[in-house]
């Protein structure tokens, strides 16, 4: 059993009965096939291939280019086999002088975290310990001798930013903290002073770890409240000297490209930040206030947001309703919901499952979110004249089989999309309405003729990103006696919550889930789709014909304990 680590006193204690007793060692496959990561004879086919082939190098190396493991796994593997420990980075206090043995350039990039020195010995915190060559460098720049334990991926990227920065204060000269207006000269040099470069990127880096959607920047009369969105929930996370804010919003300027001179007036800008193997994309806002620059910046990461529908929430049933529906090769297949319920990220799901079916999409987007590739990307340019409308015109030229629209915003877009539905085009888009049955009457309040709006339209999706229950700490939740009254539940059905712990920083929640209702458009319902139709009438056809409310998919989620009743009830539909 691997030892868990939360403290020196522990972590003392291990490395006296490391240099005590001798460690046990077993063969890494016996490990694997006891851990259920592969098969006896999966293990004898590596060992037969790694015995024919000289150059085919360690076991490890050979099963994960077999892909019959991951790295994770082969990590943990090892592990148990060398009879590594394990930290717990969220509770473990690493000194100051012992994190200053390393540079924090070297500690981000190779993922490595100093924790103690004890003699001639440093200890490190590693993802994978049985890596030879991170250990030497470690020895070679600290001159000591070294010795790992592990620590998992996330715990050791939130370390990292707690010890080497993100959470110390940035220091600026007192007396200019003090100043009501520096000059625009040295405003440019703070920013692209080390302390300021480095609070920038230690920032971006912590909310990437955290999983933020975005980064808040919020300036008040004594002081800067910093803040993350997770999970749909705004956060603060610390405050700054309100002396401290020129400079660091000079900097997100110099890295999102925009203007350091003009502060009266919004700005936008992008920046692409790089952490290992993922691309993140940011998306800058600045706007002017009473009490300084206020900033946000929106995190779009690919490797977070490109997901299958079976990791978005859809059960087995409705995935493959949704799949049937983006099958066909012309009409228009809408997904719905307000801002941040996730309709982009099932968008790109869908585009997933289509893309290698020999079919040629393109897409119109504002902005272009995630970048995919075998597919081509328009973003759309409104400020010269370049709408979703005008863009559409000329993909219909480019030969297309199937054409995502960003969004539907005014008539001539929705005109264009079912038009070109009608001429044998897959289209695919969003809208923001709040349910599927006022879907059909919104459009057919833009203007889409009703005729065509029948021989055009498949399905619609409605849905809501609710928070997950965080699973190591799920507690029967005390739900309110109007909550229950609203849903018609009974008294003694007990539902669960979160409660908070180490797992999730206190939250409860862990990640979001999707609740939803699909609308197939069958015949019974094309025939309701007339100029004067009631969303209620709309909406009783659908559950006829086999749809699911909304609200009842989050109750459905709340009895499988994976979301709180009190979500059900924040993002009920009437």
């Amino acid at each position: 059993m691997t030892t868990i680590i939360s403290d020196q006193q522990q972590l003392s204690a291990y490395l006296q009965r490391r240099t005590e007793s001798p460690r046990r060692h077993r063969r890494l496959g016996e490990v694997l096939i006891n851990q259920g990561h592969i098969s006896a004879l999966q293990l004898q086919d590596a060992l037969s291939h790694q015995q024919a082939n000289e150059q085919s190098g360690r076991l490890g190396q050979i099963l994960l280019k077999q892909e019959l493991v991951d790295r994770h796994n082969l990590a943990c593997a090892l592990v148990e086999q060398l009879d590594i420990a394990q930290v717990n980075l969220e509770a473990f206090k690493v000194e100051p002088q012992v994190v200053q043995l390393l540079p924090e350039n070297l500690a981000r990039d190779r993922r490595v975290l100093p924790l103690l020195v004890q003699g001639e010995t440093l200890v490190v915190a590693t993802p994978n310990p049985s890596d030879c060559d991170l250990l030497h460098l470690v020895g070679f720049i600290t001159g000591k001798q070294i010795e790992a334990i592990q620590a998992y991926d996330e715990q050791l990227d939130r370390a990292i930013n707690r010890f080497y920065g993100a959470e110390a204060a940035l220091q600026l000269p007192e007396s200019e903290s003090h100043e009501p207006e520096l000059s625009l000269h040295r405003i440019k040099q703070l920013a692209e002073e080390k302390p300021t470069v480095r609070f920038v990127d230690s920032l971006l880096e912590d909310a990437i770890c955290r999983r933020a959607s975005d980064i808040h920047l919020r300036p008040g009369k004594h002081d800067v409240a910093i803040l993350f969105r997770i999970d749909g929930v705004l956060s603060e996370i610390r405050r700054i000297k309100p002396g401290n804010l020129a400079a660091i919003v000079s900097r997100i300027k110099i890295i999102g490209g925009m203007n350091i001179a003009e502060r009266r007036l919004p700005q936008d800008g992008r920046h692409l930040v790089r952490m290992g193997e993922r691309s993140i994309d940011l998306r800058l806002s600045i706007m002017p206030t009473v009490h300084g620059e206020s900033v946000v910046i929106r995190i779009l990461d690919t490797q977070q947001s490109m997901k299958n529908l079976s990791q978005i929430g859809f059960n087995d049933i409705d995935a493959e309703r949704f799949r049937a529906l983006t099958s066909h090769s012309q009409g228009i297949v809408l997904v719905t919901g307000p801002t941040g319920s996730g309709k982009s990220t099932t968008l790109y799901a869908a585009l997933n499952g289509i893309k290698d079916s020999g079919v040629n999409v393109i897409t119109v987007e504002d902005p272009v979110e995630y970048q995919i590739d075998g597919i081509r990307q328009i973003q759309v340019k409104p400020q010269i004249g370049y709408t979703f409308a005008r863009a559409l015109r000329h993909i219909l030229r480019h030969d297309p089989d199937v054409i995502m629209v960003g969004e539907i915003r005014d008539q001539e877009t929705a005109i264009m999309a079912t038009e070109s539905a009608l001429t044998g085009h897959l289209v695919l888009s969003t809208l923001h309405t709040n349910s599927a049955a006022t879907t059909v009457t919104r459009l057919l309040e833009i203007g889409i003729a009703p005729y065509l709006l029948n021989a055009s339209l498949l399905g619609v999706l409605a849905q809501r990103l609710v928070r997950r229950n965080c699973p190591h700490c799920l507690e029967p939740e005390q739900v309110p006696e109007h909550v229950r009254r609203a849903f018609g539940l009974s008294a003694d059905e007990v539902f669960y919550v979160g409660r908070g712990c180490e797992h999730c920083h206190g939250k409860g929640f862990a990640g979001r889930i999707a609740a939803y209702e699909l609308l197939e458009v069958t015949p019974a319902l094309r025939a309701l789709i007339q100029p004067a139709v009631a969303a209620q009438a709309i909406e009783q056809q659908a559950i006829a014909d086999g749809m699911r409310p909304l609200t009842q998919s989050a109750l459905a989620l709340a009895r499988d304990r994976l979301i709180s009743l009190g979500e059900v009830y924040r993002v009920r539909l009437e």
